[in-house]
C-alpha cells in the first residue's frame, strides 16, 4: 500500500492484534521469518539443557530483532513468547484437565522460562497486562501451580492476574474448581509441601484483600473488585464445605478430600496474618 498519514500505526496495530490472536507463534514467526532462526526457538527456550546456552541477553535481543521485523513492540512479543511456552508446558505432560500441579520436568523448564521473564522484565522488554491476557486466553490449560510460580517469582501477581478478567464470574469458576483440585491432588502427590504452600498463599491473600477497607484498595483498580472476588471464592468454598457435610460423604472421595483439606489450608493462610 502506498504510505499515507497514519498507515504506520495502523499497520502496527493490526500486526499486534495478529500476533495476539495467532495461538501458534512459531508457525507465525515461520510465517514472517521463511525459515526459523537459531536465535529464536520457543523449544529451545523452554528446553532447560538447550537454555543453558542461551543467554537472557541474546534471548532479549533476538526478540527485539524480531518484534521489529513484525512491526510490533517488543514487550508484546516477548508477553506472547512467554505465555505460548506456558502454555506448551501445560500440556507437555498430559491433559492438565484434572491437576493442578506440575511434574517435576514441567517445573524445570517453567523454572528457566521464568528467569528469562525476570531478565526481560528487568530491561523494559515485558509487558505484565499483555501476559495476563493471553494466559486467560488458554484457562483451559492453564495449571494453578504456573499462577503461583508467577507470583512468587514476581512475574505476574495473583492480584494482577485475577483483576485482569473482565468477567469476574468466569474468575471465581476458575478459581473454585483449582482450589478444590488442589485439595484434592494434595494427600496423593508427591509435592504435598508445594501444593500446602500454594494453598496457604491463596488463602492468605483472599482473607486480606476480601476484608480489607476500601481505602486500601489500589487506586487504579475499580472499587471493591478483587475485595468481592476474594469474599465469593471464600463464601462459595463454605458453602460447598457445609452442603458436602450436610449430603454425608464417603471417605476419599472428592468432596472428602476437599472438606478434609480447606479447613487445614485456612487455618495455615490466617495465621501469618494474625
Amino acid at each position: 500500500q502506498m504510505y499515507s498519514p497514519g498507515t504506520e500505526q495502523k499497520l502496527q496495530e493490526s500486526a499486534v492484534h495478529l500476533l495476539r490472536r495467532h495461538l501458534n507463534l512459531n508457525d507465525l514467526l515461520l510465517e514472517v521469518e521463511g525459515a526459523p532462526r537459531k536465535t529464536l526457538c520457543l523449544n529451545q527456550l523452554i528446553d532447560p539443557e538447550a537454555c543453558t546456552n542461551l543467554s537472557s541477553s541474546l534471548i532479549g535481543s533476538a526478540l527485539r530483532d524480531q518484534a521489529s521485523r513484525l512491526g510490533v513492540p517488543v514487550a508484546v512479543l516477548s508477553s506472547r513468547m512467554v505465555a505460548s511456552s506456558i502454555t506448551q508446558i501445560c500440556v507437555s505432560d498430559g491433559e492438565p484437565s484434572h491437576r493442578v500441579l506440575l511434574s517435576a520436568e514441567q517445573r524445570k523448564k517453567l523454572s528457566s522460562l521464568l528467569e528469562v521473564a525476570q531478565y526481560l522484565l528487568a530491561h523494559s522488554m515485558f509487558s505484565r497486562f499483555s501476559l495476563c491476557q493471553q494466559l486467560w486466553e488458554v484457562q483451559g490449560s492453564l495449571l494453578l501451580e504456573v499462577v503461583w510460580q508467577l507470583h512468587i517469582q514476581n512475574v505476574v501477581s495473583f492480584q494482577e492476574l485475577l483483576e485482569s478478567h473482565a468477567d469476574t464470574q468466569a474468575t471465581v469458576a476458575w478459581l473454585f474448581r483449582n482450589l478444590c483440585l488442589l485439595c484434592e491432588e494434595m494427600e496423593a502427590s508427591p509435592y504435598s509441601d508445594i501444593a500446602s504452600a500454594m494453598l496457604s498463599d491463596l488463602v492468605q491473600m483472599f482473607v486480606l484483600r476480601g476484608f480489607q477497607k476500601n481505602s486500601d484498595l489500589r487506586r487504579n483498580v475499580e472499587p471493591e473488585q478483587m475485595g468481592q472476588l476474594a469474599f465469593v471464592v471464600l463464601q462459595r468454598m463454605l458453602i460447598f464445605a457445609l452442603e458436602a457435610l450436610a449430603a454425608g460423604m464417603q471417605d476419599g472421595s472428592p468432596q472428602h478430600k476437599v472438606v478434609k483439606c480447606w479447613p487445614a489450608g485456612c487455618a495455615q493462610g490466617i495465621v501469618p496474618i494474625a
